[in-house]
């Protein structure tokens, strides 16, 4: 079969087996041997899979790709429009016209391409959502667990802080309390009675957990930023909003400026 593209030099290109039947190989060819026609059959076998998983190798489904004649003859023109837009420089309106012409071509290339590709790669994404559905019912579950059981180790963790903080709140008023008497009795006043307070054990530091099947879980500290003033934050710790800016831009087109922002136009060519 033939595959036809755009004129683009006075001819129309008629590919078969990924060479112009009028222009002949291009040169530096990437265009793959296809003697071995039973590759594509085997690759499309294995992308079916078994039970909607995918068990083609990555040299298989290439063998499969490379083997396509929409796609040798993709590959051919690429390499033709790469050569040719190598060469051609613009030095008047004739030839300007023809490069635009050439952006022209190459977008209806790439179209196709794309087109083909998702064409080919239809099997694969569709099996590849598939098992990422059937994998995430298991990771549903487990990722819940795993939060229900850091929540509580969490909870657990504040809570014995918390007892640490009351101990050494004791202790210290205990010693404050001691001092106090002491400054008293020195200066030859009655001591006050300090017998209701008691002595407190101050917890051991936490260590790691450690499950008796093994490992241990540790507490790690994760420190962040939390706002509590905007306007009170220094200026260099400010970021702008460059895509809110961007916006205005090209919705403002050069008029109404904000202060300490300029506004800046790269033409750029559009391709219909």
């Amino acid at each position: 079969m033939a595959h036809k593209f755009l004129p683009d030099d006075g001819h129309m290109h008629q590919y078969v087996d990924g060479v112009c039947t009028l222009c002949g190989p291009p040169p530096n060819s990437i265009i793959p041997d296809t003697s071995n026609e039973d590759a594509v059959t085997m690759a499309a076998a294995d992308m079916a899979g078994a039970g909607g998983v995918v068990v083609a190798t990555h040299e298989k489904f290439m063998v499969a790709v490379l083997t396509d004649e929409a796609i040798k003859g993709f590959a051919a023109e690429a390499t033709r429009v790469l050569e040719w837009a190598k060469t051609l420089e613009i030095t008047d309106n004739t030839t300007a016209k023809k490069v635009a012409g050439d952006l022209r071509s190459i977008a209806i290339l790439k179209r196709n391409v794309e087109a083909r590709k998702r064409e080919l790669l239809a099997p694969l994404t569709d099996a590849l959502k598939q098992m990422k559905l059937d994998i995430a019912t298991i990771e549903a579950p487990l990722a819940e667990a795993d939060s229900i059981s850091r929540q509580k180790v969490t909870e657990w963790d504040a809570k014995q802080r918390q007892i640490q903080r009351d101990a050494d709140d004791a202790i210290r008023l205990a010693a404050e309390s001691a001092a106090a008497a002491g400054r008293v009795t020195a200066a030859g006043a009655d001591a006050p009675d300090i017998s209701a307070i008691q002595p407190v054990d101050r917890p051991a530091d936490r260590g790691p957990l450690r499950p008796d099947a093994g490992g241990t879980v540790s507490m790690i500290d994760h420190w962040s930023a939390e706002i509590e003033d905007e306007d009170a934050i220094p200026r260099n710790w400010m970021m702008p909003n460059a895509q809110k800016l961007n916006l205005e831009a090209r919705q403002r087109k050069g008029t109404r400026p904000i202060p300490g922002v300029k506004w800046v136009n790269n033409p750029t060519p559009s391709v219909r």
